[in-house]
């Protein structure tokens, strides 16, 4: 259990004059790479100043951790520097962060909320316009308005960590599903890509130096540099735009396709994806790839891929990235031919179909998954004894219950805790689905509905 959190400068400081220190919990950068285990006992200023490097400014110590002396003998921290967290066993009445905080971190959630579906939609538009220039003008569209969309895009999830994860889900509907689709890869695509970037990387550099006390303090080595990072956030944003040349029937068809007609829709990507990329003279090769083989395998084996003159070993990571987005957001969206998948179910899926096979496609499952989180913040979801909660955050994941047992709302603000280290009663059930803010607004609380979920009336529209 967590007993302290401490400053990393106080710990450098206290390291730095012979002290050593031990976590006893497992330590994360905001991009989900591990950064330090629960059992590595830390003599070096080093180490923390590389933690301190990846933005932290404070490390949790657990029960079975803290602050030692050359002789293993616990150094006793001043109170006013272990805030005291109260035990997440005692029950859901255990509190993790101050009522203040709860309502801080609730409107920080419902302005990243608006942010994203301003974003979303101008992203939207932006792309839903595209289109229509490339029906209409023989494959040629405003690709300047297109690349600065895709960058602000990218921006934005770069600095909130796949902020759409805010958003209720009921807000993506089988309405223009091809525009919020693309929109929605790209901004998993690009959280995911990232993440594998820095993790894999960093991989690399802890092979290359075998002594880390030898490795320079800045990193020497990245897969992928910035300005390829830009491009992959483009290709992701147009990967599917060969879909303007396909029939709209057969694209919204609610019956099964014939060899024929599913044959046409292939050829969205390595014939029709092409011939854009080509009139628009945008031939540089991320975008290519992207575009042509988003449909490939993932490896060996994989089965209904095309086009078929390149093996999962051709398939560069970012396109498979790609193809991972374009599953899962599938899977999630509500189609004119079938309802979503719950997010948990579909993650599940998605990992259980490809975890133990080629070995890069388990840095980039990893990366994706560690995205979207089975318990993405803003979610609604049912704990064992048959209460609902709001996910704060993902990582726990930290929930706050707003209704009995029996459902009916709450008369009292309650407290959040981490239904991870809960007793079974309080744990979430995985096998009833996540609940959307817009199914249970009746439930929830005002300081809840004014600040979460002001989005309500978005939903899917029947046809």
């Amino acid at each position: 259990m967590i007993e302290a959190t401490v400053s990393i400068d106080k710990l450098i400081a206290l390291v730095r004059n012979g002290g050593r220190v031990r976590t006893g919990v497992d330590v994360y950068d905001r991009s989900g790479t591990l950064l330090l285990a629960q059992d590595i006992l830390v003599d070096q200023v080093k180490t923390l100043e590389i933690i301190r490097r990846q933005g932290l400014r404070s490390v949790p110590l657990a029960r079975n951790g803290g602050v030692f002396d050359l002789s293993g003998n616990k150094i006793p921290l001043e109170a006013e520097e272990i805030p005291g967290s109260p035990d997440p066993t005692a029950g859901p009445e255990a509190s993790v962060t101050a009522s203040g905080d709860i309502t801080a971190r609730l409107k920080e959630i419902g302005a990243i909320r608006r942010e994203a579906a301003r974003h979303h939609d101008n992203a939207r538009l932006c792309l839903k316009k595209a289109l229509a220039q490339i029906r209409k003008n023989r494959g040629q569209f405003d690709v300047g308005a297109v690349e600065s969309q895709a960058a602000e895009l990218a921006d934005f999830v770069s600095a909130h960590d796949h902020p759409f994860s805010y958003m209720a889900r009921a807000l993506f509907s089988h309405d223009d599903y091809l525009y919020t689709h693309a929109v929605n890869v790209c901004a998993l695509g690009t959280a995911a890509i990232r993440r594998f970037n820095a993790s894999f990387s960093r991989a690399v550099e802890t092979a290359l130096w075998a002594d880390p006390a030898k490795a320079p303090e800045s990193p020497s080595f990245a897969y992928y540099f910035p300005d390829d990072l830009e491009e992959i956030s483009l290709g992701l944003f147009v990967y599917d735009m060969g879909k303007a040349l396909v029939p709209s029937d057969l694209l919204n068809k609610t019956g099964t396709l014939t060899r024929e007609e599913f044959g046409v829709i292939r050829r969205h990507s390595y014939d029709f994806g092409g011939r854009i990329l080509e009139k628009n003279h945008m031939g540089q090769s991320i975008l290519a790839n992207m575009v042509q083989y988003h449909h490939g395998p993932l490896f060996d084996g994989d089965k209904n891929c095309y086009p078929e003159d390149r093996t999962f070993s051709g398939i560069p990571p970012y396109v498979r990235i790609c193809k991972l987005a374009d599953i899962y957001h599938a899977m999630i969206s509500r189609r004119s031919y079938r309802d979503a998948a719950n997010q948990v179910a579909a993650a599940t899926t998605l990992f259980r179909a490809y975890v133990h096979k080629e070995p890069m496609l388990q840095f980039l499952l990893h990366a994706f998954v560690s995205t979207i989180g089975l318990y993405p913040p803003g979610s609604i979801v049912l704990l064992r004894n048959g209460q609902m909660a709001y996910v704060l955050e993902s990582r726990g994941p930290v929930v706050l219950p707003f209704t009995d047992k029996d459902r009916h709302p709450l008369g009292r603000r309650p407290d959040p805790f981490d239904a991870g280290q809960q007793a079974e009663p309080y744990q979430i059930d995985a096998d009833n689905s996540v609940r959307t803010p817009r199914e249970v607004f009746h439930c929830l609380p005002g300081f809840i509905k004014d600040i979460a979920v002001s989005d309500r009336g978005a939903g899917p529209r029947s046809r």
